[in-house]
């Protein structure tokens, strides 16, 4: 996937821009990615209370964002 990365006048990262091929290819397999829908479910609160617990008794490590990226860009 070959991401853009928008950055401010300071250059701090503001957003990215993915290619539209990759976009379409993500809302195939994350049906409800459009949704903008501002609260997070139950179900995904509890996947992330899941993953603090184990990240807090050493069972899980947090991923960095280029790591994630790179396994996401695998699966596409």
């Amino acid at each position: 996937m070959n991401l853009q990365y928008l950055h401010d006048i300071s250059g701090n990262t503001t957003g990215v821009f993915i290619p539209i091929k990759a976009w379409n290819k993500l809302k195939e397999k994350y049906h409800d990615i459009e949704i903008e829908d501002t609260e997070l479910h139950q179900w995904q609160k509890d996947i992330i209370d899941d993953r603090l617990e184990k990240i807090a008794k050493g069972k899980e490590k947090f991923q960095d964002f280029d790591n994630a990226i790179d396994e996401i860009e695998k699966e596409l």
